[in-house]
Formats: C-alpha cells, sequence, structure tokens
C-alpha cells in the first residue's frame, strides 16, 4: 500500500468510527462479554466509538475517554451511583453522556474540556453539586438537576459563543440554581429554575457578561433590591411529580403562561 491509500484508509475508518450506527463495531454495550462495567468500557473505546448502557444500577465513578458517547439505553433506567463520594463522571474533550440518572457522589458531573454535551440526563441526589463546569462550557441541554445539596450548576472561568444551558429544569437544591464565577461569558436561556434554597442564579462580581433570557425563576432566594432580569418569567411551574417520582414535566392544566424563546415549554422537554 503506497503512502496515499493508507492515508485514505485511516481517513475512511475515521468515518466508519464517528458515524457508526449502533450494533456495527463502534459499539460497546454494557453489560456484555465486551465490557461488563462502563468503566471497563471506556478502556477498550477509541475516538467516535458509543457506549451503551442497559438498564441497571452501576455502582462506579467514571472517567470518560475521549470523542466518546456514553448513552442510556432508556431515559433514567441506567442510573450511576458514585457510591457516596467523589465525582460520578468526569467527561474529556469532545464526549457526550445522555439519557442517565447520575446520583449519590459529591459532584455529578465534572466538565473542563472542549466540546463536550450533557444532555436528557438526571443528576440528582449529590452530595455537593450538580454538575460542575470550568474554562469551556458544554452543552447543557433537557436535563433534570435537582435534590443536590449544594447548587445545581457551578461554572467557573466559562465561555461559550456556540452553546448554552439551555431547557433545563433546576429545582430543590440545597444551595443556588446556577452559580457563576470568574470571567465567565455563557447564555442561560428557556430553563425552570425554582424552589432552590438561596439564589435562582447567583453572579458573583468578576463573571463578565452573562446574558439570562426567557428562564422561570419561581421561589428561589431573590437579593432585596434586585429585580427579575428583563425578559424572564416567575410562575408556578407546576412540576407533576417531583418528589414522588422525580416527575418533573408540568401540569398542563397549571401551567404554563409563557413560552420559550423557540416557542417550546420552559424546563427540561422529556417525555416520562
Amino acid at each position: 500500500m503506497n503512502i496515499r491509500s493508507g492515508i485514505v484508509a485511516a481517513f475512511s475508518c475515521l468515518a466508519g468510527l464517528l458515524f457508526a450506527a449502533p450494533g456495527s463495531a463502534a459499539v460497546i454495550n454494557v453489560p456484555s462479554a465486551e465490557a461488563r462495567t462502563i468503566s471497563e468500557a471506556m478502556i477498550k473505546v477509541r475516538m467516535g466509538d458509543t457506549v451503551y448502557v442497559a438498564p441497571g444500577v452501576y455502582k462506579e465513578r467514571i472517567i470518560m475517554a475521549p470523542g466518546v458517547a456514553l448513552v442510556s439505553a432508556s431515559l433514567f433506567d441506567a442510573k450511576i451511583d458514585g457510591k457516596g463520594k467523589g465525582t460520578v463522571v468526569t467527561m474529556a474533550k469532545n464526549s457526550s453522556i445522555s439519557g442517565f440518572e447520575i446520583r449519590n457522589g459529591t459532584i455529578g458531573i465534572f466538565s473542563s474540556d472542549l466540546g463536550n454535551e450533557i444532555r436528557q440526563n438526571r443528576i440528582v441526589n449529590n452530595w455537593q453539586t450538580g454538575i460542575i463546569t470550568v474554562r469551556h462550557l458544554p452543552k447543557i441541554e433537557d436535563n433534570v438537576i435537582a435534590f443536590n445539596r449544594s447548587s445545581g450548576i457551578q461554572g467557573w472561568d466559562v465561555r461559550s459563543t456556540s452553546v448554552s444551558i439551555n431547557h433545563n429544569s433546576i429545582a430543590y437544591n440545597g444551595n443556588h440554581g446556577v452559580a457563576i464565577g470568574g470571567s465567565s461569558e455563557i447564555i442561560l436561556e428557556n430553563n425552570v429554575i425554582a424552589f432552590n434554597e438561596r439564589f435562582g442564579l447567583k453572579v458573583l462580581q468578576e463573571a463578565e457578561k452573562i446574558q439570562v433570557s426567557s428562564n422561570n425563576f419561581y421561589r428561589n432566594l431573590w437579593a432585596p433590591g434586585k429585580s427579575l432580569p428583563e425578559n424572564n418569567f416567575s410562575f408556578d411551574p407546576a412540576f407533576v411529580a417531583p418528589r414522588s417520582s422525580m416527575n418533573f414535566n408540568v401540569n398542563p392544566t397549571q401551567c404554563c403562561k409563557e413560552k420559550s424563546s423557540d416557542d417550546e415549554d420552559l424546563g427540561a422537554r422529556l417525555t416520562y
């Protein structure tokens, strides 16, 4: 094989990994003979692979491989349990996680690299923060982030011009809903941020540019003398059954008065 043929073959192989369909060689199923645990699968994957996880409780702390998609086979039925301490999921560059319940760690998810996505997860009952992000903001979309003992989301020196914190339900956390500090520039839009014990949004003075629009801030502690940010709302989100069954969908007979900037319901767009 000449050099040119070798390069073409290498790029063809990479394309196959990046666009592999379920059931192809680029998918590792958990549990299986190939990988009994998610951590074992992460040792074996290559960039562009998908780790596809069956329902069950996985008592492990995950360090993701770069460029890998971690996917639950059915919404919230694969539960990653941090066993009471540490970071449950640590993301790597260009990785994504979707469909899981992530619980019982010190921190639910930690992300500091470019190109990450956190979508359609339920991040609950962690001893401190649901999501911590530093430097590079991941796409944080359609998640339920609730009942964590500290804040729902904490960000420090986070910047992004291409992704946002969008359409999440951030509620019943023991500190702030969202706390942003450092030299940060982000967009916070279309979220429901409700019933958090302190501020719905806490922005430290050094944070530079936080664009806040079309969010529903309801029954969080609010700073005296401060008004609701312009182009945001405050009304009861009418969650169906947040405490008994973690159902953060809204009751259509009681809600909603306002729509998001994309004309959808505010908060996480999930079907239980």
